[in-house]
């Protein structure tokens, strides 16, 4: 009986390692992507609330060239903006639209969060 026991032992310890283990690290790691989305959205739309609310119509800026090499940049019209909308595509929105785009994104972040919970 005690043998058939540390058997049926194994056999799970087996199971608990060979699948569970593999998906609890790759459902973590889908979790993170989207903690990451929210976090970037939630920035995106800080950033065009902070241009409206002090009437920005240009900007000069550091854009990151890769390598943490910085170029100087000058926008002259903050009024449209480019999304990566996901796939590497990026969309020219006013914005309004973004911030449309961006609420709709986050419920459906939302939405993905619930299998995490």
């Amino acid at each position: 009986m005690d043998s058939l026991r540390q058997e049926k032992v194994q056999k799970f310890e087996e199971f608990v390692d060979r699948r569970l283990k593999p998906d609890l690290v790759h459902a973590i790691a889908e979790r993170d992507k989207i903690f990451d989305q929210q976090k970037i959205f939630s920035d995106l739309r800080k950033n065009i609330e902070n241009l409206e609310k002090n009437s920005v119509t240009s900007l000069r800026t550091l854009v990151n060239l890769g390598s943490e090499v910085y170029m100087q940049a000058e926008v002259p019209d903050t009024q449209h903006i480019f999304v990566d909308v996901g796939l590497g595509f990026h969309v020219e929105f006013t914005w309004s639209e973004a911030l449309k785009f961006i609420s709709l994104r986050k419920e459906k972040l939302e939405r993905y969060m619930v299998f995490f919970n």
